[in-house]
């Protein structure tokens, strides 16, 4: 294959295995944690009782159980990473304190409610300790919303679906070759056209000249992109 057509099948492959790789994780791998684990935690902020968050925190933690996410598990790929502020132990703890919370806020209720205070002053007081339970789980939350699942988000990625953990890698080498594949198969074909109605021998000409752009650029930015998309596989397969 040569002149345009290989930029043209550059473009094409890496269109399909992008297309099959985002609907992967967005119908197979996302959903598969949205549905045990990331639905509830959204859920529980939700909520507006203290016995409906609790049940929510309970499913997302039976949801981490049934993904595989055990306690020695890591939100981290090398050895060195691998530090008690992420590992699922303490998820689990965390997820713990956030459920003795909202117990606390149970007993509260219970007791306020039957002393002599005014259903309306109790009300204030009821919303804002549950606002402050929300407060909680949103606490120091950056891309998300609610990220109480911080450390398991990471870890089931990192764990369960490796590829899509380093997915910012094989974005970055498909848009090179998206980028770089386009334009060269523009370039190529505008050439070869102007070949075809007699423009003076433009291609060859040009790939005489820009033979250095071509090994010295073309192909290394070419490789680097490909290298790029398969690199969160490989990592994958060698394991965290």
């Amino acid at each position: 294959m040569r002149g345009s057509n290989k930029y043209g099948s550059i473009f094409v492959i890496t269109l399909v295995i992008a297309i099959v790789y985002g609907a992967n994780g967005v119908v197979t791998v996302n959903y598969a944690y949205e549905r045990q684990v990331g639905g509830h935690i959204r859920n529980a902020f939700e909520v507006n009782t203290p016995e409906a968050m609790i049940s929510e925190l309970n499913k997302s933690v039976a949801g981490m159980h049934a993904i595989g996410l055990t306690n020695d598990l890591y939100a981290a790929y090398f050895p060195w990473e691998q530090t008690p502020d992420r590992s699922m132990a303490f998820q689990y703890e965390y997820i713990d304190q956030l459920i003795n919370r909202t117990e606390a806020v149970i007993t509260w209720r219970t007791l306020a409610y039957s002393g002599n205070s005014t259903p309306e002053t109790l009300g204030d007081v009821y919303e804002q300790k549950m606002d402050n339970l929300r407060s909680f789980m949103i606490e120091s939350c950056t891309e998300r919303y609610v990220c109480t699942d911080w450390i398991a988000r990471d870890v089931y990625y990192l764990n369960r679906a490796t590829p899509y953990y380093f997915s910012g890698l094989f974005w970055g080498g498909a848009t090179i070759l998206f980028l770089m594949s386009g334009a060269l198969f523009v370039i190529v074909r505008g050439m070869e056209v102007s070949d075809r109605v007699g423009s003076l021998g433009r291609l060859g000409r040009a790939r005489s000249e820009v033979g250095w752009l071509y090994r010295w650029a073309i192909l290394p930015g070419l490789a680097l992109g490909g290298v790029l998309m398969a690199l969160p596989f490989i990592l994958g397969a060698l394991g965290p």
